[in-house]
């Protein structure tokens, strides 16, 4: 599947792999020349990726899901400058050449841990973490036939149960105050 691998330490707290988005954005081809305008407007690299990704961050909340954030933002406009997040499959004119500059990466059990005014609520800690140029895409959970595991009671009971335990716990916290159906930090 040509994924790479990544370590849970390369992942920061807001579920970005800094390296692979940086490579992306200032290393393929229709990012390179814009990523070197973009840069020219900071003072370091380090602070145009931490502004970057929080202006990123700040797009993914406000989407349902990760599969329609990158399918709406193919490419954002940022201070600016246009820059690509992912180049998709069967170009008319670049067939696979571009789609194939994507970065995956996969990551094996990174801790997910959802605190709530310096208290941890709860936590879990998938097999499988995937990112898209160092974008956190989804995770899974693997299981074995050896030890009588299955993916209906194992697999997709575990990852309905870890999500019903967030969706109870944000609503224990939210109560009544939540109107735009987000918690703000």
């Amino acid at each position: 599947l040509q994924y790479k691998e990544a370590k849970a330490n390369t992942v920061s707290k807001a579920f970005f792999i800094n390296e692979d988005l940086k490579n992306f954005i200032s290393e393929t081809s229709l990012n390179k020349a814009n990523y070197r305008k973009l840069l020219k407007k900071f003072p370091s690299e380090k602070e145009l990726m931490a502004e970057f990704t929080t202006f990123l961050n700040d797009k993914i909340k406000a989407s349902a899901n990760m599969a329609l954030f990158i399918n709406t933002y193919k490419s954002v406009t940022f201070k600016g400058v246009k820059l690509h997040l992912f180049y998709p499959s069967d170009s008319v004119t670049q067939g696979d050449k571009l789609f194939n500059q994507n970065i995956f990466t996969v990551v094996q059990e990174l801790p997910y841990r959802f605190s709530h005014n310096g208290k941890q609520i709860f936590s879990f800690r998938p097999d499988l973490s995937f990112f898209l140029n160092g974008m956190f895409l989804g995770y899974n959970e693997l299981k074995s036939n050896y030890n009588n595991q299955n993916a209906k009671n194992n697999g997709r009971k575990k990852v309905a149960k870890d999500y019903l335990s967030a969706v109870q716990e944000y609503l224990e916290i939210a109560g009544d105050t939540d109107i735009s159906q987000t918690i703000r930090k």
